[in-house]
């Protein structure tokens, strides 16, 4: 299958991915100052899982959406770097013999293997408040903050990303039909993808028709970047990702649905839906419109 093209001269791919990889730079020495120093074992796992490899797309989104409204530099990254630190405890997890049981990521030994379990669910949960406390502190409103907080206590607690992750389990019931898995991947994916889209307009003070837009977005993308993921579990190769391929073949996943041909075109349907939420930003959401490019071809 051809990859996607977007019609030049719209996007040029090239320059955004040399964007991607400067920013991926720049969040990596903000991480590098909020992790604590391997002055312990726990520390050093915690700067393995965290430093070292991923696109930081999540934290990408929240640079772009931020830029839209003037938010200072420094405060849009370590609002960005609290994204990523939540992304690294979920993979850490996600790993875990217990679920996914995954020995690879991002190209190297996971946690687990690299530590032992016990040492990969003490990083998870030692993340998971570094990353409030980076919100905590940001130089905003209080106001702003607290808003911060509590969307993403949200999106990734009960009614979030750990609820789509018992569902992803089997642990919430049978998740039989294509509509079931449009809401396991919804709280598990989306919602966490549309917190990193709308927390720069958030930070920015943005109203709530921008704010929604973003959100919209972002929910989308994720659902977007979930298929693509099982698309690229089933056609992928490990040296390619980073990460084990075909874990997913006795699960419920949109690749078994709908079959890469249909997923690729459902896909790139719901990118021209999210692209469509950006209307209100008009010429100036430009690069999340290549993100959004981004989801279809990413290797």
């Amino acid at each position: 299958m051809a990859p996607f093209q977007p019609s030049p001269p719209t996007l040029k791919n090239s320059s955004f991915n040399t964007r991607l990889r400067i920013f991926a730079q720049e969040i990596e020495r903000v991480l590098e100052t909020i992790l604590p120093a391997s002055a312990s074992r726990l520390h050093e796992a915690m700067r393995y899982s965290v430093l070292g490899g991923g696109k930081r797309l999540r934290a990408y989104l929240v640079w772009e959406s931020s830029q839209f409204f003037s938010v200072a530099p420094t405060q849009a990254l370590r609002a960005a770097a609290a994204v990523e630190l939540i992304q690294a405890y979920s993979l850490v997890h996600d790993d875990l013999p217990c679920m996914d049981n995954s020995d690879l990521r991002r190209g190297k030994p996971s946690c687990h293997i690299a530590f032992e379990d016990a040492t990969a669910v003490l990083v998870g949960d030692a993340l998971i408040p570094l990353a409030f406390q980076v919100l905590s502190t940001l130089e905003a409103p209080a106001e702003i903050r607290l808003k911060l907080i509590e969307e993403l206590g949200h999106v990734i607690g009960c009614q979030g990303l750990v609820a789509g992750q018992m569902m992803d389990l089997g642990l919430e019931g049978t998740r039989a039909t294509l509509e079931d898995l449009s809401i396991q991947e919804y709280y598990k994916t989306g919602i966490f993808f549309g917190f990193a889209a709308e927390s720069g307009a958030i930070l920015g003070e943005a109203s709530p028709q921008q704010r929604e837009a973003l959100r919209s977005y972002g929910i989308l993308l994720g659902k977007a970047f979930q298929m693509m993921d099982d698309w690229f579990d089933g056609w992928g190769t490990a040296e390619n990702l980073g990460k084990p391929c075909g874990q997913d073949t006795l699960k419920v996943t949109y690749l078994n649905h709908l079959g890469p041909d249909n997923l690729y075109t459902k896909a790139k349907a719901i990118v021209a839906q999210a692209i469509e939420s950006l209307d209100v930003f008009d010429h100036k959401a430009a690069s999340l419109r290549e993100v959004a490019f981004f989801i279809l071809q990413r290797d």
